[in-house]
């Protein structure tokens, strides 16, 4: 099975240290290429997904008000996985691409 950029998939992100994102079963988006993810077979890069919604917390994005999960992307908690070490399964739900790629380009404001 190929994880498609901007799906939603829910994770073992544990263990984890300090203030890292942490979970039994925490959503993510996927935000690694879907081509790179075929390749890698199983290795993806997503950032967490939580419950709370901070507007004034410009790497707290706020996910689409149509998707079926409700919270904010934490650009900030960005990490790579690899999906044959780890529980995992998909929500069925891939957000649109121009809006992951507004993510990732938050992201790019925490790295240049």
């Amino acid at each position: 099975m190929t994880v498609e950029r901007g799906e939603i998939i829910k994770i073992n992100l544990n263990p984890t240290q300090g203030r890292e994102q942490s979970g039994n079963a925490r959503p993510c988006l996927v935000i690694s290429n879907t081509k790179y993810n075929a390749k890698r077979q199983g290795i993806v890069v997503v950032m967490p997904i939580t419950s709370t919604m901070k507007p004034d917390v410009k790497m707290m994005i706020p996910l689409p008000s149509k998707a079926k999960v409700y919270g904010s992307v934490i650009a900030e908690q960005v990490r790579t996985v690899d999906l044959n070490k780890r529980w995992w399964v998909t929500t069925a739900e891939v957000l649109p691409k121009s809006w992951v790629d507004e993510v990732v380009d938050i992201l790019g404001l925490i790295i240049h």
